[in-house]
């Protein structure tokens, strides 16, 4: 008696793209190509409570080491007195913003 281990199903792995390009995208749509079909970023700079301080959208495509800059000048807490604060005294992000640049 021999043992079977081919797939129940036999078929592709997975849906198929429902993406579907029906001309250029202007630029402020945000919609982006990745593996998983059309999709966006969000990116993303909260304080320590958890507050949104800043966010940019881009398509699903763009590197998340390229934005991190651009989210960081998005930044403007306004005090007491003054011109807005702008830069954070210390910044944590995932393994998604790795590069001597933005350790600098």
């Amino acid at each position: 008696m021999s043992t079977n281990t081919a797939r129940p199903c036999p078929g592709t792995k997975g849906a198929r793209s429902n993406h579907k390009k029906l001309g250029d995208e202007p630029a402020d749509h945000t919609i982006g190509r990745s593996r998983g079909g059309s999709t966006t970023k969000t990116h993303l700079v909260a304080d320590g409570k958890g507050r949104a301080l800043a966010f940019i959208l881009t398509g699903g495509q763009v590197a998340d080491t390229t934005m991190l800059p651009d989210t960081l000048d998005e930044i403007r807490v306004a005090g007491a007195t003054g011109r807005p604060r702008q830069r954070p005294g210390r910044l944590l992000a995932d393994k998604g913003y790795p590069s001597r640049a933005n350790r600098a």
